[in-house]
């Protein structure tokens, strides 16, 4: 492994600990409650989106993409072989991220979303490191990062279907990487709303420390709602007071954006029938994942999933 070359190595007095999943799966939310820890630092300062360690670091690719396709591309994915083609890499990380840390703190924690698909890689590197992988559901997450999606490819509902088979491709990733990775622990964002206290009772053991009580709180439940609705019926019933509250405030800052209202008015069109073409086309693949489509605020217990090959998702 590239960092057992150098066993006096500082990264060797701490814990490293690696959060990743998808946008909008919250990895950010786990990310601040563990960084928030006595024991535990995470990266603050740098200037970078949302402290993300991928983005003020050369020793590896990012993501690439936006947030609809980026475990599409095909540098996405790195294992033991990339960090092994770069011997150096734990000491350029360290003193890309370090200064970005409180070392006085024994856990270290570097959160990027695209962690989920790069475990193996930086296991490679930090040989002793633990990673925590947020997921959440399918038509949910993808329900709520399309605002960010490209206009052929879900933002005004048109290509839906493929931001769900961008999260079913990188958690088949995902599943056959876990089969490397030494030491995992795999949340459901349902599971960390619905019982907070349990679940991070379950990351404090796994790294080893303690955690503030009330780091999270139950799920909005009006929120919830709206995403089943949505999936249901494509949102019609709330789609005639959207369209009166646009067209009561033209030109002002109180109405309906004009990009919402087109996404409100393609979503009763739409989704209803992309909920059968993900089902038709996704919904073995989502099942085999712990998930249920007519379900959207339940998960099953996490497992590696039995998937075949990641290019059948591409």
């Amino acid at each position: 492994m590239s960092g057992t070359s150098t066993s006096g190595a500082p990264w060797n007095d701490h814990h490293l600990a690696f959060v990743g999943g998808l946008h909008r799966s919250g990895t950010t939310l786990v990310g601040r409650i563990i960084g928030s820890s006595r024991d535990a630092s995470g990266l603050t300062g740098t200037g970078a989106p949302m402290d993300e360690g991928q983005h003020i670091q050369d020793a590896y690719v990012g993501g690439l993409g936006n947030t609809s396709q980026w475990s599409f591309h095909p540098q996405a994915h790195l294992t033991e072989e990339d960090a092994q083609r770069t011997p150096d890499a734990a000491g350029r990380l360290w003193q890309s991220w370090s200064p970005y840390w409180d070392l006085d703190r024994t856990v270290l924690v570097e959160r990027s979303t695209p962690n989920l698909t790069k475990m193996r890689y930086l296991q490679e590197v930090f040989p002793r490191a633990r990673f925590v992988v947020v997921t959440r559901h399918p038509v949910v997450q993808a329900l709520a990062v399309r605002k960010w999606a490209t206009r052929t490819r879900g933002r005004f509902t048109y290509g839906f279907p493929r931001l769900v088979e961008h999260w079913v491709h990188a958690h088949d990733v995902l599943a056959q990487d876990a089969l490397h990775i030494e030491n995992l622990l795999v949340l459901r964002y349902e599971h960390l709303m619905r019982e907070p206290a349990r679940e991070l009772d379950r990351v404090a053991r796994f790294l080893d420390l303690e955690l503030p009580g009330g780091g999270t709180r139950t799920v909005d439940a009006d929120r919830g709602n709206r995403y089943a609705e949505l999936w249901e019926t494509g949102g019609r019933g709330h789609l005639a007071g959207r369209v009166r509250n646009h067209l009561a405030h033209i030109g002002s800052r109180r109405g309906t954006p004009r990009g919402d209202l087109v996404r409100d008015v393609t979503d009763v069109a739409l989704l209803p029938r992309y909920r059968s073409v993900v089902s038709e086309h996704l919904g073995e693949r989502i099942r085999a994942h712990g998930y249920d489509l007519d379900v959207l605020d339940r998960a099953a217990p996490w497992a590696p999933a039995q998937v075949g090959p990641t290019a059948d998702a591409r």
